[in-house]
């Protein structure tokens, strides 16, 4: 009995020393295939075919393709840099007008790009000295179950677009960007654009918040400030749900063309430069725009900041009616 107690003992002590000795090298393999300490994971124009975790700093030198069925995980506190190349990128690619020029990251598969308030992931360009279109865009194409969450976007010709892909972009900083975010639902893709914007600031880009072509966001909670030419344009036929923003200090608040169905509620929509509302051409449908804050109780100041029918008779009627009389509490993003 003793003998036997003695042999299960050593097999136990041999199979724990095998067990740790694979452990260990499956934590010296992965540290072997990762980047040398200290120095940032290079990626080249190709194509991710498999689940893959990107961490700490990436290089993009390149158009990046995620395939279909598989998944990018960007850790909190990631930094990717992409690296400016020539704009001529697109020779090869048969679906050309669903591309920027420069490096894109281009999703197929699934990014989940999920920082926190304390690590945020930070998008944005390689050089030393940075400008709007250094890099293509987070390139959404016929994709679903996306979340952009605590992530900064800056220097890309659109930080985030949507060429028909759903995704969750919450608590975001978008800066320094051609345009913030853009969307259109594409004819051959399969998935329709549906995105959930909410929470975030979007301050100091060329354009705000782009959507076209039938797609649906929901647009809460956000801070839409200071950009160059507008906070938001609809345009071509999309259903919108626009409530509980800050849109304020852009050259223009919201700009809309073609539009039915748009609504536009509980907003503070004040102080921005040329007009607060302006209905293009081709939007002849009425606006329901009620129960939003425009910066005064005045109807004639908030008539001169809007551009609709009093101005041009072949447009649509902004009803600004029941106005609130100070500015909506709870809008705009969290602090």
């Amino acid at each position: 009995m003793e003998i036997l107690n003695v042999t299960k003992s050593v097999k136990h002590r041999a199979f724990t020393k095998r067990m740790l000795f694979a452990f260990l090298g499956m934590v010296l393999s992965f540290w072997l295939a990762g980047p040398a300490s200290g120095k940032p994971l290079i990626v080249e124009k190709g194509i991710i075919k498999s689940d893959t975790v990107w961490e700490k700093e990436v290089v993009v030198r390149g158009d990046v393709e995620i395939a279909r069925g598989s998944t990018l995980i960007v850790m909190p506190g990631t930094v990717v840099r992409f690296v400016r190349i020539e704009a001529n990128g697109l020779a090869d690619i048969p679906d050309k007008e669903n591309h920027f020029p420069r490096a894109e990251l281009i999703v197929r598969g699934r990014i989940l790009a999920q920082g926190t308030r304390d690590r945020m992931i930070l998008f944005t360009s390689a050089e030393d000295s940075p400008h709007p279109a250094d890099w293509g865009a987070i390139n959404l194409l016929d994709t679903r179950g996306n979340i952009l969450e605590f992530c900064e976007v800056s220097y890309a010709n659109t930080g985030l677009h949507c060429h028909g892909g759903q995704v969750i972009v919450a608590n975001c900083y978008f800066h320094d960007n051609g345009v913030a975010m853009g969307q259109k639902n594409v004819k051959e893709f399969e998935t329709k654009c549906v995105t959930s914007i909410l929470y975030n600031r979007i301050t100091g880009n060329g354009g705000g918040v782009l959507f076209g072509k039938g797609t649906s966001p929901a647009i809460s909670h956000n801070e839409i400030s200071n950009n160059e030419f507008y906070g938001i344009f609809g345009k071509k036929g999309s259903v919108a749900n626009v409530r509980y923003n800050n849109v304020v200090r852009n050259a223009k608040g919201i700009m809309l063309y073609a539009m039915e169905g748009f609504r536009l509620r509980e907003n503070n929509i004040s102080d921005n430069e040329k007009y607060n509302i302006s209905l293009l051409e081709g939007q002849t449908w009425d606006v329901d725009a009620r129960h939003n804050w425009w910066g005064t109780t005045d109807k004639e100041k908030i008539k001169n900041l809007i551009w609709d029918k009093d101005q041009d008779e072949a447009l649509g009627r902004l009803d600004f009616s029941d106005f609130a009389d100070s500015p909506v509490e709870g809008a705009g993003a969290l602090q």
